[in-house]
């Protein structure tokens, strides 16, 4: 009897953009490698309240390897916060009661926290969000639909960064 790894299988959301397996990846190029990076046992927290884009961005991750928490607003992140550590966040903008600049700002006044690279990711982009994510403290912004092709290497350079 043979055994074959599967990995998990992705659904499609119109927050995210997936791609053949012939498509280049965008986030590469000469200028700008990503760094490889062994993500045995990092942690990463997704925050949205839309389950479907929260499934998509769970499956995707953890087909990279990554340990993958999530949360669908305010108060189910800091109950995560209580129990792990991500070593990154990728945060919806557009949450329920507390919205995703408040509640990066306040992990941002947290010392506990306040070192954990937060990333945007918003369908409501406007002009000068780009400014006002990074006063809000976020690393970056990203406008969805996000491609699943390049959220893993974004995911990576991050995590590879200094002072991280």
């Amino acid at each position: 009897m043979q055994v074959r790894e599967r990995r998990p299988t992705i659904a499609a959301s119109p927050q995210f953009v997936t791609h053949h397996d012939d498509d280049p990846p965008s986030y590469r190029s000469d200028k700008h490698p990503v760094p490889p990076i062994s993500p045995d046992a990092i942690t990463i927290l997704v925050v949205d309240d839309d389950l479907a884009n929260l499934a998509l961005a769970e499956a995707l991750l953890q087909a990279e390897g990554f340990n993958v928490r999530v949360a669908i607003d305010a108060a189910s992140t800091f109950n995560v916060l209580k129990s792990v550590t991500p070593a990154l966040i990728l945060m919806d903008i557009q949450l329920p009661e507390v919205d995703g600049w408040e509640l990066t700002r306040r992990l941002k006044a947290d010392p506990a926290t306040s070192k954990i690279p937060v990333i945007a990711i918003t369908a409501y982009g406007k002009a000068g969000d780009e400014r006002k994510a990074k006063q809000a403290g976020f690393a970056e912004f990203l406008s969805k639909p996000v491609s699943t092709r390049d959220l893993p290497g974004i995911v990576r350079r991050h995590l590879a960064s200094p002072g991280r």
